[in-house]
């Protein structure tokens, strides 16, 4: 699972505006149908930055990294997506926090507190 991640610091230069990158923040990952990408990240990530690269193994990775509170730590998480050409349907493939890759567990805790700090947060502005 960390294979991706280890590959994004062979990268060259920063693409951060891409057809893959607009397919991820636009699109909706799992039962979280009522709100994008982009948007849910949003409000959970300070300065969230978006970014493209192709891996070593061809998979078109979409990179979104930003500071934000994890089981109640600060620090620095990054998210990988994976791209399928064909369908341009994407995966999370891995994820980061403070350097650590998480479990698949932690994904899911992540992901969920993403969402819900984008619910509270626009319940707050209704």
């Amino acid at each position: 699972m960390g294979l991706l991640v280890g590959c994004v610091y062979n990268v060259k230069k920063d693409i951060t505006d891409n057809e893959y990158i607009d397919t991820v923040k636009e699109g909706y990952l799992g039962n979280f149908s009522d709100v994008s990408v982009r948007n849910a990240f949003n409000y959970a990530f300070f300065e969230p930055y978006w970014r493209y690269y192709q891996a070593k193994t061809g998979e078109h990775v979409v990179e979104l990294s930003g500071d934000i509170t994890f089981e109640d730590e600060k620090g620095h998480a990054i998210l990988q997506f994976v791209v399928d050409e064909q369908t341009e349907q994407f995966t999370v493939y891995a994820m980061k926090f403070n350097d650590v890759v998480l479990s698949p567990e932690q994904n899911q805790l992540l992901i969920g507190m993403v969402y819900d700090t984008w619910h509270a947060k626009r319940l707050a502005y209704e």
